[in-house]
């Protein structure tokens, strides 16, 4: 990994993986000590889940799963403890313990994840908008930046994002994917079936079209 990127992206088509290869990288990164814990970021609840049941079952030291290797709290741990090496929650989770703490004493320690991964990270984040003159005398500079990039930003942490679909968004937060496998990649590479082409169903209706003529009498029915 590079030292000068703090923000680096992966882009994979979808259904190539891209939760086994973060167990995988995070593996290597946990094992040699890159890091010591991880926030393992998700937009929904049935996401942290799958995640959740991914990190259990997939083995990584001879019949040792990530879990039983490495310390693992799921989405009902609101904050993980000291022995924990991997933190699975929600980003809504998250804004509501940094953003709106009951008191300051609440708020996340910036320094409690080394690493941050953020899986699907292109799901419903805008870019941060810029204030104009009108509405620097009543608005914040906090009300047009992204509570998402605002959370990500507390954490003193290395952040990697996970995407199928790199949008613009995505890149300015992240920047330029560092790594991509696409479609045509993995069709190839016998991972995904390709799409057939579609097939065209004509009706006389929908070629020919209904006509009146001018003055036409028609059949009216009666049921």
């Amino acid at each position: 990994m590079d030292d000068q990127r703090r923000s680096l992206l992966l882009a994979m088509a979808t259904g190539t993986g891209k939760t086994k290869l973060a167990i995988a990288m995070l593996y290597r990164l946990l094992a040699t000590r890159r890091f010591r814990r991880v926030c393992f970021v998700v937009d929904r609840t049935s996401l942290g889940d799958q995640a959740g049941g991914e990190f259990r079952t997939t083995r990584v030291v001879g019949a040792n799963t990530f879990a039983d290797t490495f310390g693992l709290k799921g989405l009902n741990e609101v904050a993980p403890d000291e022995a924990t090496k991997v933190h699975i929650c929600t980003i809504q989770s998250l804004v509501k313990r940094v953003l709106y703490a009951a008191t300051p004493e609440d708020v996340p320690p910036v320094d409690l994840y080394d690493l941050i991964v953020v899986d699907e990270c292109h799901r419903g984040y805008t870019l941060d908008r810029e204030l104009g003159d009108a509405e620097l005398g009543f608005r914040s500079e906090a009300d047009y930046v992204s509570k998402y990039r605002r959370v990500l930003e507390h954490f003193d942490a290395v952040k990697i994002g996970l995407t199928a679909t790199p949008a613009l968004h995505t890149t300015e937060i992240f920047g330029r994917p560092v790594f991509t496998y696409g479609l045509r990649e993995a069709v190839i590479d016998g991972y995904l079936i390709d799409q057939e082409p579609p097939i065209r169903i004509e009706t006389a209706l929908s070629v020919s079209g209904i006509h009146f003529l001018r003055d036409e009498q028609l059949p009216l029915l009666d049921p």
